[in-house]
C-alpha cells in the first residue's frame, strides 16, 4: 500500500500536527508513506522521519498548473495508490486525481469551528466532494455532518492521536512553584479564547498570588497575538503569565505543570487535551467539540465563554488536591489506552484496503 498525507502547511496546528502523525505512523506499516506540503513549510517538517519521501509543491496560487504536475509526477514515481487529504488541500487532492483518475482521494475533515458548522464554507467543498472515495472525521459533530451533507458511502470517525512522549527535558526550568502551574497550550487566536483564561487567571491571583500561568502556542492572529501579549505585561498580573511561542516537543516540558486548560469557544478533537493527558496534568476544558467526551470522569468540563466557571474550576483543584490527583492519573490512563497511535492506524489500514479493492 503506498499513501501520501496531503496538508497545505508545515506550521504548528493540530490538522498539520496529525497529517506528520500519520506519515510517521504509517511508516512502518505499509510499503510506502510519504508527505507533501502545498503552501508552505514550517517547524513540524523536523519531526517528519528521514526514510518518508517528502515534497514541499511551493504552490503559488489556487489554480498553479505547474505545482498540480510536480505533484502528479511525485505521486507518479512514488507509485502512490491513495492521497489522504487533510483540512482545505483536499482542493489540490482532487485536481490531481482527475488528472490521475486510478488515484484514490480520502479527505482528513479537522475543522475546528464545530459548534458552528451551520457557517461553513462548503462553495467548493460540496461540489468536489463528489471525487472523495472516503471521510475521516475527528468527532461525532463533523461525522453527523458529512453523513447529512456528503453524498459518500464510506465515513469513519477517527480519532486523533499523539505521538510517544518525548523523555523529559532537563534543563526545562519553568517560573513558579509545583503545584500551582497552570497551562495553557493554543495558538493565539480568537477561537481559543485566551481573554477569558487571562480573566480567570486575574480573579486567581486575588485568592492566591503563587499561581503562574504559562501559554505555548504560535501568533498565528497577528492582531489578536498583539492584544493577547501586550495584556501579560498590565501590572495586575505582576510577572506571572509567560509566553514560550512555539515548541515542538511538547511532552518533553509539559509534566512540569500542573492543570492544563482550554477556554476555547470551538475545538474538534483538540490534541492539547491529548497531550496534557499523556503528560499526567489535571485538566480543565471548554464543553466544545469532544473535550467532554476524552474528559468524561477524569476531568472538568465547563460552558464556553462562563467565566465564574473556569474560576470555580481552577479553585476547586486548588482546593482539592486528591481530585487534581485522580483526574490526572485516571485521563493519562484514557490517552495511553484509547488515543494510542496503533488503534487508530489499525482503523485507517482498514479503510484503505476497503477503497482500493
Amino acid at each position: 500500500m503506498r499513501v501520501l498525507q496531503l496538508i497545505d502547511s508545515l506550521e504548528v496546528g493540530g490538522a498539520e500536527r496529525m497529517a506528520v502523525n500519520y506519515a510517521n505512523a504509517l511508516l512502518n506499516e505499509i510499503e510506502v508513506s510519504a508527505l507533501c506540503t502545498t503552501r508552505a513549510e514550517g517547524d513540524l517538517k523536523n519531526l517528519v522521519q528521514p526514510d518518508i519521501p517528502y515534497l514541499f509543491l511551493n504552490k503559488k496560487h489556487t489554480l498553479d498548473l505547474s505545482a498540480f504536475l510536480r505533484l502528479r509526477r511525485f505521486v507518479k514515481n512514488h507509485k502512490i495508490q491513495i492521497i489522504q487529504a487533510h483540512g482545505s488541500s483536499y482542493f489540490t487532492a482532487v485536481l490531481v486525481k482527475i488528472i490521475t483518475p486510478a488515484l484514490k482521494v480520502v479527505w482528513h475533515d479537522h475543522y475546528g469551528n464545530s459548534e458552528y458548522l451551520k457557517e461553513r464554507e462548503t462553495r467548493f467543498l460540496m461540489p468536489l466532494s463528489r471525487f472523495f472515495d472516503a471521510v475521516i472525521s475527528v468527532n461525532d459533530k463533523l461525522s453527523r455532518w458529512s453523513n447529512e451533507y456528503l453524498n459518500i458511502e464510506k465515513h469513519i470517525f477517527l480519532k486523533n492521536f499523539i505521538a510517544d512522549a518525548c523523555p523529559l527535558d532537563q534543563d526545562f526550568n519553568p517560573n513558579g512553584i509545583k503545584g500551582k502551574r497552570l497551562v495553557c497550550v493554543a495558538n493565539l487566536r480568537p477561537q481559543k479564547n485566551h481573554t477569558l483564561l487571562l480573566k480567570a487567571f486575574e480573579e486567581v491571583l486575588k485568592k492566591d498570588d503563587e499561581y503562574t500561568l504559562h501559554l505555548f502556542g504560535s501568533k498565528v492572529d497577528p492582531v489578536y497575538s498583539q492584544m493577547i501579549l501586550s495584556s501579560l505585561k498590565t501590572p495586575h498580573f505582576n510577572g506571572k503569565i509567560f509566553y514560550y511561542g512555539t515548541h515542538l516537543k511538547l511532552s518533553a516540558v509539559l509534566p512540569y505543570f500542573d492543570i492544563g486548560i482550554l477556554a476555547s469557544h470551538s475545538e474538534g478533537l483538540p490534541l492539547a487535551l491529548l497531550e496534557y493527558g499523556q503528560a499526567g496534568l489535571a485538566v480543565i476544558a471548554t464543553d466544545v467539540g469532544d473535550c467532554a467526551k476524552v474528559l468524561d470522569g477524569c476531568g472538568q468540563v465547563i460552558q464556553p465563554g462562563n467565566l465564574d466557571s473556569l474560576v470555580a474550576a481552577i479553585s476547586k483543584y486548588a482546593e482539592e488536591p486528591e481530585l487534581r490527583l485522580k483526574y490526572a492519573t485516571l485521563l493519562k490512563e484514557r490517552i495511553d489506552t484509547e488515543y494510542s497511535d496503533q488503534a487508530q492506524v489499525n482503523q485507517l489500514l482498514y479503510l484503505y484496503e476497503h477503497i482500493i479493492h
